[in-house]
């Protein structure tokens, strides 16, 4: 068990690793090849720019809240007083997504990294304080967490219908409506001239719940729409949405509000009896616009009521001639029939149409955040009644965002989460328990089984790197935090791993010149495909007796490779066909959605025995158990394979020379190295030479030529200065050439400069 209460943990050390982020950490982290894991620091100024970059690699923010390398950072480009609160978003991505609440200055203080395809959406505070988030993993429904994001409810559509991705809205008392959705097969014949018999139309409707969870009304749209009111569909198709309800809300009298995209109309609905109040757009608009350039607003969402007969909504205008966005304010008068435009905020005029999605909130200060949701556009936008500009940000990789929200939140979770990263040799730990001021420091552990219970650690940072693993085992991992007393928080979630540490250069592949007849590899048959696997005097043979449909149904494969984000590989084999066909050769996930992290497609080999190489940069998150896999399935013929190699390269391009062509005449170093503004570079040459010196930086650009010319013989010491350049690795080369001008002699050293 775990026990609650640390005793004297900062004097224990297990002999394992080193307590904090030192020195040593650091020369650990470069010496994998990595980056240093950064802390990015705050600018000053009330209009700070804050861009952050897709860093592709775990670090510790200015505020001490560390993210993994696939973290969606954002750039803020205006921040000048805007209002109280955090940002709530999520970033529209299918592997990675994630639900962040941001600070001002663009630094997480919250975040929930989810599954594939599980795009939280709609990431909000209800009216009764209940966090809520759609989830797409299982059946859709909407999650409830307190403020210390323990999960206290769901919400899911009833009576056969799914729950709709749009909207949930939770009232004060607790009562709940939120948007249902179900496909029924329609005759459209008698509703339009071509309509196909059996068409499929998704039906919207709202359901409204007690606290309880009781159903207490329900409104169709067959019930009360004409499905030939539809705008941006196909009636003729074999596929509607009707009418495409994307957001509902309560008026101050109580009453419902809803937003239906599909008819350009946002619809009062009578709770006790369903009967309609009035409709506003749309075919059936009952109310004449006043001091609207447009005439008022086409397939919008999010409706808002302010008050006073005020109402805010993001008018997307894909029917607008040319179609425009913006987001908009409205008084309506009930006795004369008319919405008058109040405010509007284009930004800049015309140039942000956000084709779908988006939402604009009016904040307690009186701004209006804007998200415009799609990937280029900003994703909060803060704009004061004057139409001035308080505060403005997007992602850095410009994901797309279904609605972004400013609230307050001042929660503390109540154990750490925990987020794990392979590297070649060394594990990342990112873990952080949020909104807690009181961590003192955090305990690290591990096993070889679930519930690990073994500590081998602490950490007085939110980001460990560990090594010292034996490769080839599974490991736990958990994390907890102990405070200022002493006491120790509940586990984090338990992550784990299966080690395969490979240094740089050095070849992933297990077993890749088959020497050990197939060990670890694997054949699979799918579909109709028939074959075996044999192994031929050291090659490997794919024998292909029908190779089935498709391209993956004869195939064999290794995976427990390690991936790290933005880093170079190279990926070889030789292969050759007893005649010439198509295979697919590539390094990619070894799960679903079994991306293709080398982006090699389908390859041409002949009868003829060939080296294939390709390199490629991983752009995708780091993966721990990257596979290579060779599909030979579709095209007949037989194929052998030999030499498969998977190495990771060198930063620079600049490869240390082995021993043999690094002689004891010619060794180049630098001291001191770590250095901070300069260093002394350190070679001797046996004879006089021509040389060349150059220093390189991790990805390969010349940054400083040294003493280029003519050198004699003997101990030379050439001193580099630093000051201009920042912290991190760069490489020196050496070549020296003889009388001839041919290059005799070279050697190529790695340095670190920390500041």
């Amino acid at each position: 068990m775990i026990q609650r209460r640390a005793k004297s943990a900062e004097r224990h050390n297990p002999g394992f690793y080193a307590d904090v982020l030192t020195l040593a950490l650091l020369l650990a982290w470069y010496s994998a090849g990595m980056t240093q894991p950064q802390r990015l620091e705050q600018k000053a100024g009330p209009a700070q720019t804050n861009a952050h970059t897709a860093a592709q690699q775990p670090m510790i923010m200015a505020n001490g809240v560390s993210v993994a390398s696939d973290f969606p950072h954002i750039s803020v480009t205006t921040r000048e007083n805007p209002a109280e609160g955090y940002i709530f978003i999520n970033n529209w991505r299918d592997d990675g997504p994630y639900n962040i609440i941001f600070d001002d200055r663009g630094y997480p203080v919250w975040y929930m990294r989810t599954g594939y395809g599980d795009r939280r959406r709609d990431f909000k505070v209800q009216k009764n304080g209940v966090i809520t988030m759609l989830t797409r993993s299982g059946p859709y429904r909407f999650l409830g967490f307190d403020s210390d994001f323990n999960q206290v409810d769901s919400y899911t559509a009833v009576d056969g219908y799914g729950t709709d991705e749009h909207e949930l809205q939770v009232r004060a008392d607790g009562a709940y409506y939120l948007i249902g959705i179900r496909s029924t097969t329609v005759d459209m014949s008698p509703y339009v001239s071509g309509g196909q018999k059996n068409a499929q139309v998704s039906e919207s409707i709202v359901q409204g719940f007690s606290p309880g969870h009781q159903k207490i009304f329900q409104w169709k749209a067959w019930d009360h729409f004409d499905i030939r009111d539809v705008q941006m569909e196909d009636l003729r198709s074999g596929s509607i949405r009707f009418p495409h309800m994307n957001a509902i809300d309560f008026d101050s009298d109580g009453q419902l509000l809803l937003s239906s995209r599909h008819l350009s109309e946002i619809t009062k609905i009578d709770l006790a009896t369903g009967k309609i109040i009035w409709r506003l757009g749309g075919a059936h608009n009952q109310f004449k616009f006043i001091n609207d350039p447009l005439n008022g607003f086409t397939s919008q969402h999010d409706i808002r009521a302010m008050g006073n007969g005020h109402y805010t909504l993001f008018d997307n205008g894909n029917l607008h001639q040319p179609p425009v966005s913006r987001a908009v304010e409205y008084a309506l008068d009930l006795q004369n029939m008319t919405a008058t435009l109040v405010w509007e905020y284009r930004n800049p005029p015309g140039s942000n149409y956000s084709y779908y999605m988006a939402n604009a909130q009016r904040l307690a200060n009186g701004n209006t955040l804007i998200n415009w949701a799609i990937g280029d556009r900003p994703k909060a936008t803060e704009v004061r009644p004057n139409g001035t500009v308080a505060y403005e940000m997007n992602f850095a990789d410009q994901y797309h965002c279904y609605r972004a929200f400013r609230f307050p939140w001042n929660g503390r979770v109540a154990r750490p989460y925990l987020i794990i990263e392979p590297y070649l040799n060394q594990v990342a730990l990112i873990f952080n328990k949020f909104g807690d001021p009181d961590v003192r420091y955090y305990r690290i552990y591990a096993d070889t089984h679930a519930n690990a219970t073994q500590l081998i650690d602490t950490s007085k940072t939110t980001l460990k790197l560990l090594s010292g693993f034996s490769n080839g085992v599974r490991y736990y991992f958990r994390v907890t935090a102990v405070d200022k007393n002493g006491l120790e928080s509940e586990p984090s979630n338990e992550e784990s791993l299966v080690i395969n540490f490979t240094p740089a250069g050095q070849n992933m592949v297990r077993n890749g010149d088959f020497t050990q007849n197939n060990a670890n590899w694997t054949f699979e048959l799918q579909d109709t495909g028939q074959g075996s696997l044999q192994i031929i005097n050291g090659t490997c043979r794919v024998q292909v007796d029908n190779p089935g449909p498709n391209i993956y149904d004869v195939q064999f494969r290794q995976n427990g490779l390690a991936l790290t984000r933005g880093r170079a590989f190279l990926f070889e084999f030789d292969a050759w066909a007893d005649q010439p066909r198509i295979i697919e050769a590539k390094v990619g996930q070894d799960n679903a959605p079994y991306i293709n992290y080398s982006r090699i497609g389908l390859m041409a080999i002949s009868n003829q025995k060939k080296h294939y190489q390709y390199t490629f940069t991983m752009t995708d998150p780091s993966d721990g158990n990257a596979r290579v896999v060779f599909n030979c399935g579709k095209y007949n013929g037989s194929v052998t394979f030999d030499n498969v190699s998977l190495k990771e390269q060198i930063d620079s391009g600049v490869e240390s020379e082995s021993a043999e062509q690094q002689p004891e005449r010619m060794v180049l170093m630098n001291y001191p190295n770590p250095f901070n503004a300069g260093t002394v570079l350190r070679f001797n040459l046996e004879n006089s030479g021509g040389v060349e010196l150059n220093v390189y930086d991790r990805i390969g650009r010349l940054v400083q030529t040294l003493a280029p010319g003519w050198l004699t013989a003997g101990a030379h010491e050439i001193k580099f200065e630093a000051q201009d350049l920042s912290s991190g690795v760069y490489f020196c080369r050496l070549a020296v050439s003889g009388r001839d001008g041919r290059p005799a002699l070279r050697a190529a050293h790695k340095m670190i400069l920390l500041r």
